[in-house]
């Protein structure tokens, strides 16, 4: 067990590029490497404010590393897994988003001896990986909840948007969704787009309207990310029927439509907390040798007409907390 954090650049943002050209990846680190998203996501912009804040308010230095955007992302964010690993950190903080290709770099990690913390995506494999512990949500339950706030809104007939089919986390949270309609005497289903669409409005905004253009007795939509739930409201108004958007994750953008009423409610998951408390954890373990012994849930917290005027105010007092944009 190593004893102390030896540092790194604070806060930092390394790409793939910038540690296999430089020749990073053969050199011992030291510190906590957070393995993150893409910054393009206002969800990953939430996390890597709560890692930088951890980092700050605790005095760890580290690393937060991440993938341009989501062009062959399994395969950018399994070789940054791979090229963190190869560094020796003193922690490792990873989303097992994709585990075909993720859990072997855990496996590898653990096998050389450095301390994983499982964030977002893995909660139900953690502990047989031999990760420290879990930080995030319950997805079929986040699904449930977004399931039954439509139908008590009066959706009958929906869809959920599944804009990242290799990762089985959303596929959880659209089974929870659609069981709930289905539980509620309606119908749902659920719908892909290929992540690399995801940044693109046109194709979003398309993949959607062609859906509601295709039955017209859909009468609501659920999203997995902000930036598609704007994108459906946009096709939702171009359809022109009265249909319900609820989603999961926020961004300034999100909560301004739902303080509009054109977003019925957005299921927070926290990223600012799964970003603060990898880092946490991941210090006081290397440091102390003591860890949660169950998951950590971040999520979900509703935001909805009720609550969004509060959350606006303290957004807007500490800007990105919520989403970056």
């Amino acid at each position: 067990m190593r004893n102390t954090i030896r540092k790194l650049s604070l806060g930092a943002v390394v790409t793939l590029g910038s540690i296999i050209g430089s020749g990073l990846a053969a050199n011992a680190a030291g510190g906590v490497i957070f393995l993150g998203g893409p910054l393009t996501d206002p969800f990953f912009g939430a996390m890597k404010l709560g890692s930088d804040t951890a980092a700050k308010e605790l005095g760890v230095e580290y690393q937060y590393t991440a993938p341009p955007d989501f062009n062959d992302i399994v395969a950018l964010y399994t070789r940054l897994g791979e090229a963190a690993v190869a560094r020796q950190p003193d922690a490792l903080v990873i989303g097992n988003f994709f585990p075909d290709a993720v859990e072997p770099v855990i496996k590898l990690a653990v096998a050389n001896k450095v301390p994983v913390i499982v964030y977002n995506s893995g909660r139900t494999t953690w502990r047989d990986l031999g990760a420290v512990t879990f930080i995030g949500e319950d997805p079929s339950f986040m699904g449930r909840k977004g399931g039954e706030a439509e139908v008590k809104a009066g959706v009958k007939n929906g869809i959920c948007v599944d804009h990242v089919p290799a990762n089985p986390v959303l596929e959880q949270r659209c089974k929870g969704y659609t069981d709930a309609v289905v539980a509620a005497g309606g119908k749902a289903k659920m719908i892909t787009i290929p992540y690399e669409d995801t940044t693109n409005d046109q194709k979003l905004q398309q993949a959607i309207g062609g859906a509601l253009l295709a039955d017209p007795t859909i009468d609501g939509v659920f999203t997995l990310g902000p930036t598609v739930a704007i994108n459906a409201i946009a096709a939702v108004k171009q359809v022109g029927r009265d249909i319900k958007v609820g989603t999961t994750d926020v961004s300034t953008p999100a909560l301004e439509a739902i303080k509009a009423g054109d977003l019925l409610f957005a299921l927070d998951q926290q990223p600012f907390l799964q970003g603060y408390y990898g880092v946490m954890i991941a210090a006081q373990y290397v440091k102390y040798a003591v860890a949660p012994v169950s998951e950590v849930t971040t999520g979900p917290f509703i935001i909805d007409a009720s609550n969004v005027a509060k959350v606006l105010e303290v957004s807007a007092t500490y800007p990105g907390l919520r989403g970056a944009n």
